[in-house]
């Protein structure tokens, strides 16, 4: 996709729930890291602490760009880890809602 199969409307529904996506998917990363934090015990649960942050951080870096390209992907990849909602989706266009919801149970 790009610009121009937007709507102003829509570039800025899309881009307040991929706003709010990426600070639940940190919230939730930084909720997870606490509780991880406090299981440490062994020079290999350090090991593995920092092997799940740098996945983590893939994940994160990974969809952390609103790109036209690739923006229908990264929302369905937010929905299928309830990071956002189908009801926030809402003012975009019914076929673009289609393709989300229908990419995000994969």
């Amino acid at each position: 996709m790009t610009p121009a199969d937007w709507s102003s409307q829509e570039e800025q529904v899309a881009r307040h729930v991929f706003d709010n996506g990426r600070r639940r998917s940190i919230e939730s990363l930084i909720s997870v890291l606490q509780t991880k934090c406090q299981e440490l015990s062994t020079d290999e649960s350090v090991w593995s602490m920092h092997d799940y942050l740098s996945t983590e951080r893939h994940i994160f870096e990974g969809r952390s760009e609103f790109d036209y390209n690739n923006i229908l992907f990264t929302l369905a990849d937010l929905l299928k880890q309830q990071l956002i909602t189908l009801e926030e989706l809402e003012g975009l266009d019914p076929k673009k809602l289609a393709k989300i919801k229908a990419m995000s149970m994969f």
